[in-house]
């Protein structure tokens, strides 16, 4: 049994607390550590001059000079190394946890790397994470009509508007040609059932500007899209984080066959999406052709 998550948060913290507060909490406790360093070694400078004083007297001007240099040495070397410990991490930290609130996301690579991460303290400590994949429905129309170009429009343009409403620890990226993955932690299922919702009706509001299509003359027309989202929340089976990212790839792929334009969780029924033409990549090309049995771009 799973221990019970937190519960979900209905609002989307705002961009300007997302981007803010991990600068507050890696900033103020090294400013801190060198008040403190100050003060300790002010201090012990002190006790080392009385205790100078006590054995020899009134002790002359080098023998105190010495002994306030002795105390900001005693103090300052070990504080010091442990803030230059320190401090890489939290800056390695901030920029990790701010990198989705850029326009593109991260790199494909750096986000597997950083919900990797995640995915195993989800895994440990039960907080609960989650996967979405968002693809861009009836792609290839898309594609044909407008240009490749256009679907890649499209996505730069859907994530420009979802960056700025995720928290700093979600991730974003560009997961292919067709599609964007988000990697939400500390999310339960209906936590992420909400923000791929939220990002369906953004994708369904939007307007692209992009190329004329190649037989059409005058100025082009606003790319209109709608996008199918599949969510995937972190369960035991997930025994590695691609069996949580294959279980994302069912659920789109079912919300493909629902026609697109919606939202489906998995687990879903796999040997029917399969069946239906939605296998994932070498699975799909090593399948013997099947008869279609509803529409799919």
């Amino acid at each position: 049994m799973t221990p019970p998550l937190p519960p979900p948060a209905k609002r989307l913290p705002s961009p300007a607390v997302a981007v803010a507060a991990p600068v507050r909490g890696h900033r103020m406790p090294l400013a801190l550590a060198g008040l403190l360093v100050g003060l300790a070694a002010v201090a012990l400078a002190a006790l080392a001059a009385w205790g100078l004083a006590e054995l020899a007297g009134a002790p002359p001007a080098w023998a105190a000079a010495l002994a306030a240099a002795l105390g900001m040495v005693v103090v300052a070397v070990p504080v010091a190394l442990l803030v230059a410990r320190i401090a890489p991490r939290a800056v390695a930290g901030e920029g990790a946890h701010t990198s989705p609130m850029s326009a593109a996301g991260v790199a494909r690579p750096l986000f597997m790397d950083l919900a990797q991460r995640e995915w195993a303290r989800a895994r440990r400590y039960g907080s609960g994470a989650a996967m979405l994949l968002v693809e861009v429905d009836r792609h290839a129309r898309l594609a044909e009509a407008r240009g490749p170009a256009a679907v890649a429009a499209v996505l730069a343009e859907l994530q420009k508007q979802i960056a700025p409403t995720l928290r700093p620890a979600d991730l974003l990226t560009r997961f292919s040609d067709t599609q964007m993955a988000v990697f939400l932690a500390h999310a339960d299922a209906t936590g992420a059932l909400d923000v791929a919702e939220r990002i369906r009706e953004r994708a369904e509001q939007l307007e692209v500007p992009g190329p004329a299509a190649a037989s059409a003359a005058g100025p082009a027309v606003p790319l209109r899209v709608t996008v199918s989202v599949g969510v995937a929340h972190l369960r035991p089976a997930h025994l590695h984080l691609h069996a949580l990212v294959d279980d994302a790839e069912d659920a789109v792929a079912a919300a493909r066959q629902a026609g697109g334009n919606c939202v489906r969780a998995a687990p879903v029924d796999a040997t029917r999406t399969r069946a239906a033409g939605g296998w994932r990549g070498d699975e799909r090309r090593s399948r013997p052709t099947q008869p279609k049995q509803g529409g799919k771009t």
